[in-house]
């Protein structure tokens, strides 16, 4: 696969919308700084040598409804095989990558248009080194790094390549053959959720996911699917 290495860019997603008409499929690129990226519901993500921004270009894919789940599921596999044996990576449903019940990696898919092709672009945030004052002073006390997690800081360049790699083997397939892989990792099932949409909140059980990968959950009126779109799914204590 082709990979880009960048010393500065506004955001890898943005990169890639701009040139993927040119670039080959599978193409993956970083950069050591990123000034402008972006998570999902509008959240803010500036990348510097403490994170790894890296975003991969996936040209025409199959089953584009699903794929950030399948992305999820390449982090938590690249990630374990980064760190010291014993460490396991799960996934707060739909995208949010967690090591040790701290959000470590962010994933934002986004969509564009050549011709009759449609395009994804797989944007992954992954925190490398950030301190444990870092994450209180910003004031995401559920977030943490690789480092301050597992005492391990992987080589940034052999985790971006490794990382690409996965999620484009990964992509590459169905969903049906991720799936049982993938519904081990989601770390909401079994768990009373808080379903959040703006102002709205919504309590009930998350008890599968479907084959399309949407959260099935239950209340009092009955199963249903949340997909994930502008919805954020927090624990009913916490955040998972």
């Amino acid at each position: 696969m082709k990979t880009i290495f960048l010393e500065r860019t506004d955001s890898t997603n943005s990169y890639l919308k701009a040139h993927h008409n040119e670039l080959p499929d599978k193409t993956a690129v970083t950069a050591l700084l990123q000034t402008a990226g972006r998570g999902r519901l509008g959240h803010s993500w500036e990348g510097n040598s403490d994170m790894l921004p890296m975003s991969v270009l996936l040209k025409n894919p199959s089953e584009p409804v699903n794929i950030s789940a399948r992305a999820g599921l390449a982090v938590c596999e690249a990630l374990e095989n980064a760190l010291p044996e014993g460490f396991h990576a799960g996934v707060k449903w739909p995208n949010d990558v967690i090591l040790n019940n701290r959000k470590v990696c962010g994933i934002l898919c986004e969509s564009v248009r050549f011709g009759d092709c449609l395009n994804v672009i797989i944007g992954i945030g992954i925190n490398l080194s950030q301190s444990e004052n870092y994450f209180s002073e910003a004031g995401i006390p559920h977030g943490g790094s690789l480092l301050s997690l597992t005492g391990v800081k992987p080589d940034r360049e052999r985790l971006f390549e490794s990382v690409a790699e996965r999620v484009a083997e990964r992509c590459g397939m169905s969903f049906s053959e991720c799936f049982e892989e993938y519904k081990k990792r989601v770390l909401n099932l079994g768990r009373e959720v808080r379903i959040i949409r703006g102002e709205n909140v919504r309590n009930a059980f998350a008890e599968g996911i479907s084959e399309n990968g949407f959260l099935i959950c239950r209340d009092e009126n009955g199963a249903f699917e949340v997909n994930s779109g502008e919805v954020s799914v927090r624990g009913k204590e916490g955040y998972i």
